[in-house]
């Protein structure tokens, strides 16, 4: 997170001095200041972000607004600008306001299923091919003035026509009543072995509200508890934690409890909304062959291999190794700030294989 903050300091006001000092020397201390307005508005939004203050999620969103739409134009343009002239810093700056703006308006739209299929030697033979759908970070209040989205998004889980769906966390975001416009259509997810799910950091706003909209949905919560699931005489077991990772968040699972009664020989897959639980308490601790992950959102930017999220997760998109134990993290589908680039939202198939 420090690197983080770093990062966003350098790109708040390095651009100012070298504008400033570079590109127009001469200009009066009005037109600095009004250069400088997006850093002013970073400053102070940054300042005293209280969950419980009326508008916190408006401010959120300008915040993550002028981080990502004015801060990275303005140090480009002062790039460009610095030694090629303030006409091509200008064309280069539009240029990306450009592809952020595609961003803001249809990336965070876009949604995209993820096929991946992982072998195990301790998989029963019975579950040879089973094949889950992950959904993860729904964000719904996001979604409020486009219901027809979730509607995309059922209809494509459904597609899939899966053994099992398992929701990964982040159901609202900061209100249960995010969840209500969409009940109905989210009850209509479909796998021959149900739908399980857990909470995430952002359902424990209302948490009691949260698990009682997911029971009124028809989800199986998995409350630092397990479920089996048969076939013929073989089992597999599906372990489901409560909120446990890095701070501000709280960590309230207990790995232990939802393990309790599993037989050892099992095989296992834990849902955990924090990837960072992983390496905190699976690796190396306990025979989990597989963890299932969302949170990260990817940070919703993704050029090429790097994502802002690797600035604070050691684990962040897609599949990890450790020996012989596995963590794959999805992108999820919102995010409290309608936007996405590169990490596009995304349904994940998991496809489970016997190694021979």
């Amino acid at each position: 997170m420090q690197r983080l903050l770093i990062i966003i300091l350098f790109m708040t006001i390095v651009p100012d001095v070298i504008i400033w000092k570079y590109i127009f020397p001469d200009i009066s201390w009005v037109w600095k200041t009004l250069i400088s307005l997006p850093t002013i508005a970073v400053l102070i939004l940054s300042i005293g972000f209280d969950k419980k203050r009326f508008g916190y999620l408006l401010r959120k969103r300008i915040f993550f607004g002028c981080i990502i739409l004015l801060l990275p134009p303005k140090m480009l343009f002062a790039l460009v600008a610095w030694p090629f002239g303030w006409i091509a810093g200008c064309v280069a700056a539009c240029g990306l306001i450009g592809v952020f703006l595609y961003g803001f308006l249809y990336g965070w739209k876009k949604l995209e299923v993820k096929e991946e299929t992982f072998a195990f030697d301790n998989l029963p033979e019975q579950f040879d091919d089973f094949k889950i759908v992950q959904i993860s970070d729904l964000h719904l209040g996001s979604f409020v003035p486009h219901p027809e989205l979730i509607t995309h998004v059922v209809d494509t889980a459904n597609a899939q026509q899966a053994d099992l769906i398992v929701f990964t966390g982040d159901l609202v975001n900061y209100k249960d009543e995010e969840a209500d416009p969409f009940v109905e259509t989210l009850s209509k997810l479909r796998a021959k072995d149900g739908v399980l799910s857990i909470l995430g950091n952002h359902d424990y706003y209302f948490k009691s509200k949260v698990m009682k909209k997911e029971k009124e949905i028809g989800w199986r919560l998995l409350f630092n508890e397990h479920q089996r699931i048969q076939r013929g005489g073989e089992s597999i077991y599906i372990i489901g934690v409560e909120q446990i990772g890095k701070p501000p968040f709280e960590a309230k699972g207990q790995l232990g409890k939802a393990m309790a009664g599993i037989p050892s020989e099992a095989f296992t897959i834990l849902l955990s909304h924090d990837p960072s639980h992983w390496r905190m308490e699976v690796t190396g601790k306990t025979i989990i062959p597989l963890t299932l992950s969302g949170h990260t959102h990817a940070a919703q930017l993704k050029i090429g291999h790097f994502s802002p999220a690797s600035l604070i997760y050691s684990e962040w998109s897609g599949l990890y190794h450790d020996s012989h134990q596995m963590l794959y993290v999805s992108h999820g589908i919102g995010g409290t700030i309608p936007f996405r680039l590169g990490a596009w939202p995304e349904i994940n198939v998991i496809r489970l294989k016997k190694k021979q």
